[in-house]
């Protein structure tokens, strides 16, 4: 028989399967060895002997070899690929070491990469041992002001074994150690400053999107920014897109492309547009407004290619916010658990059911006699 202690666990059972069927992200930490690692040697022009980059001051056409150890650990042989990096700024607002030839702003007179030679790209480490790699730094006679920033970065080639082992996701790993290059011990002090590029329909990752280009034309490292933006129909005061971040990076003259998702798959309207951008940097302030046009050909390029873009157009909810939970994942979970709560209902109406026994009234008698 089912008692109300069971029929309440069956409830929470359902409860918990209801909220299980809502899409969740999950952040897995990684358990499994690299098998290798890197160390930098650092030279005497360090700044700071304490970290764990190369941190040099350098002067016009100076030029000196830096040598980065990799340390196999592994009972096989690896083979490395080694490139240099220009420091630059993600999607994310976070200063990216790791991309190559990332598109960078005009102001960037010379880039990191164009810095460094490597002998080889491509280095075999043997099996436990560690290998000294040597590149040289050629600082160009031009001047130049600020910080120089980026990265040498160490890849492990994936071997045929891996790859077959691995099916359709095999993990690649890299390692980087920044370099960050200046001509003036006071390098650090140049203050920042902002400017608003190009705004554009675009696709992110696979979406369609709106990006404001938000460019440092500094060559200083900035932390820490405050980012509000909203986009505005051409004449209506209702937003279609509102974003605000926080703890902002920008790597010296790199451009940040803030992305305005259309995570619901409205698509991107062709038509007339403004956007309102404010930087917030240790107590000032840069406040941008953009007009800016999306064409019909445009439009229409972004939209057919976007992955989640609706068969048929919807109204877009004015005020949708990029960082926010799209509509769909709030009208499946409302399904998902309204259905489970019918299915409760009409599981407690058959439990309660099968265990109401028909009474007989001599019974009742019979048994108020004894």
């Amino acid at each position: 028989m089912y008692t109300a202690q069971k029929i309440e666990k069956i409830f929470l059972t359902l409860v918990i399967i209801a909220a299980m069927a809502l899409p969740v992200t999950v952040l897995c930490a990684a358990t499994s060895s690299v098998g290798f690692s890197i160390t930098p040697v650092l030279p005497e022009n360090q700044q700071q002997n304490d970290s764990s980059f190369f941190d040099l001051l350098v002067s016009p056409g100076h030029k000196q070899d830096l040598v980065v150890v990799v340390h196999n650990e592994s009972p096989d042989d690896i083979i490395v690929l080694v490139e240099a990096v220009t420091a630059s700024t993600n999607r994310n607002g976070d200063v990216d070491y790791t991309s190559a030839k990332a598109v960078m702003d005009e102001t960037l007179k010379i880039p990191l990469e164009d810095m460094i030679s490597i002998p080889q790209t491509h280095y075999t480490v043997p099996a436990d041992s560690n290998l000294p790699i040597t590149v040289e730094l050629n600082v160009p006679e031009q001047p130049f002001d600020g910080i120089v920033l980026g990265s040498i970065r160490v890849l492990k080639e994936i071997t045929e074994e891996e790859r077959a082992a691995g099916g359709m996701i095999v993990n690649q790993f890299a390692y980087v150690v920044a370099v960050r290059l200046a001509q003036s011990s006071n390098a650090g002090n140049i203050q920042p400053d902002f400017a608003l590029g190009e705004v554009s329909a675009e696709l992110v990752n696979h979406r369609a999107s709106i990006v404001a280009q938000i460019r440092n034309p500094q060559p200083c490292l900035v932390s820490g920014a405050k980012i509000t933006s909203t986009i505005y129909e051409k004449g209506s005061d209702q937003s279609i897109f509102s974003y605000d971040m926080k703890d902002v990076s920008f790597a010296p003259n790199s451009i940040f492309n803030l992305s305005f998702v259309d995570r619901a798959g409205y698509g991107i309207d062709a038509g007339d547009y403004i956007a309102k951008i404010s930087v917030e940097h240790q107590g000032k302030t840069w406040n941008f407004e953009r007009d800016f046009t999306i064409t019909a050909q445009q439009a229409a390029v972004v939209n057919e290619n976007a992955v989640n873009q609706q068969a048929q157009q919807s109204p877009r909810t004015p005020g949708l916010l990029v960082g926010g939970i799209p509509q769909w994942v709030i009208y499946t979970g409302i399904t998902v658990l309204a259905a489970m709560f019918i299915g409760l209902l009409i599981l407690t109406v058959v439990v309660v059911k099968r265990n109401l026994k028909p009474v007989c009234v001599d019974d009742l008698v019979e048994h108020s006699s004894q």
